[in-house]
């Protein structure tokens, strides 16, 4: 995988390769946008065009005569001296390029998960900390952002950049927040923090203020299934789900988890909808998140019959469909019964003819 492998977003990734061939990389990025369009990859990709250890073809030598160039002068030690501003790529041995090749050690290492200087932190990290489910993780805490600040200010082992990944920064809780305002606003050389939020507006404003902020837009309905096509999906079922994904490919998965679970169970008439409600999730918080994938799948669905509709007569039917299951949908993020939530949503729904299948 590199960027030229990558869906979608040609102009932050050319915003994102500029960077990687100067060696001037801002302390800290922010990847904003919808779950699911290829904001963690892109991270991913870029902490790897900044450690690639590819070296660039040398230019051949010139003939050694009085009309050849003269050569160029050896380097001063002091240029391979890592600096805050260019990448140090003399000290450790690779040049500064602006995609990664995908072969070398530190590619593959990253590609993998172990590389000493490339860090991820996200629920898993903080669930492996705490001795917990990763699943459990709603919040990134304060103690999470002091336990990989100790990597910070230690040196680099390996390449030239060390790089934090902070998955779902949008979940960092308020004093987890200032302890990461504490880095960015005094960041040590050579660190570069990403951090990736589907919500920009839950981050401080100060964090915001100190980032290099690049909008992650939504994928393109033929780009999600091409996406789900090269995971193995089935071109019918690739395009059925790329339509009710909303440009996400995480939400065309989570869809179709749904719709495998739920091939088995009838959901028609109330009886069949009481018994779909009794069959989520005995977890309260694996339950409450089957309850939104639905509710978004009901949402999804009348928005397309409404589309589709035009100015029929059931147009304006379909609207107010819509607006009240975008109200029922935010009574899930309060402390309201997901159950009785899900039961209004789908026996509003069944009246116009709009089902999860």
């Amino acid at each position: 995988m590199s960027f030229a492998n990558i869906l979608g977003h040609s102009r932050n990734i050319a915003r994102l390769k500029a960077l990687a061939a100067s060696g001037r990389v801002p302390p800290a990025l922010l990847f904003a946008g919808v779950e699911g369009t290829g904001k963690f990859l892109v991270a991913k990709e870029f902490a790897k065009a900044l450690n690639c250890l590819h070296k660039p073809a040398e230019e051949p030598a010139a003939e050694e005569n009085l009309f050849a160039a003269p050569s160029k002068p050896a380097p001063h030690p002091s240029s391979l001296i890592p600096s805050a501003r260019g990448g140090p790529a003399g000290l450790f041995g690779g040049h500064p390029s602006d995609d990664a090749c995908d072969k070398c050690v530190s590619c593959l290492q990253i590609e993998s998960g172990a590389h000493p200087d490339v860090r991820i932190i996200d629920a898993a990290f903080q669930g492996f900390l705490l001795d917990e489910d990763a699943r459990k993780q709603k919040t990134l805490k304060i103690d999470t952002v002091r336990e990989f600040t100790r990597y910070v200010y230690r040196k680099n082992l390996f390449s030239p950049w060390k790089v934090f990944i902070i998955n779902d920064a949008h979940t960092l809780n308020l004093n987890a927040q200032n302890a990461m305002l504490k880095l960015l606003e005094e960041p040590p050389p050579n660190n570069i923090f990403i951090l990736i939020a589907a919500k920009k507006n839950s981050l401080l404003p100060t964090i915001i203020s100190r980032s290099y902020a690049l909008d992650f837009k939504e994928l393109g309905a033929a780009e999600v299934e091409e996406l789900l096509e090269r995971a193995g999906l089935p071109l019918d079922e690739a395009s059925r789900l790329s339509e009710l994904s909303g440009g996400s490919v995480k939400k065309a998965g989570d869809i179709k988890r749904v719709r495998d679970r739920l091939a088995s169970v009838a959901v028609s008439g109330p009886a069949g909808i009481f018994k779909l409600v009794s069959s989520l999730p005995k977890e309260p918080y694996l339950a409450r998140e089957e309850a939104k994938i639905m509710l978004d799948m009901l949402i999804l669905s009348a928005r397309k019959k409404w589309l589709t509709e035009g100015r029929g007569q059931n147009a304006p039917r379909f609207a107010a469909l819509i607006k009240k299951l975008l109200g029922l949908r935010k009574f899930l993020n309060q402390n309201v019964s997901h159950g009785l939530v899900l039961e209004a949503a789908l026996l509003e729904s069944e009246n116009l003819s709009v089902s999860l299948r």
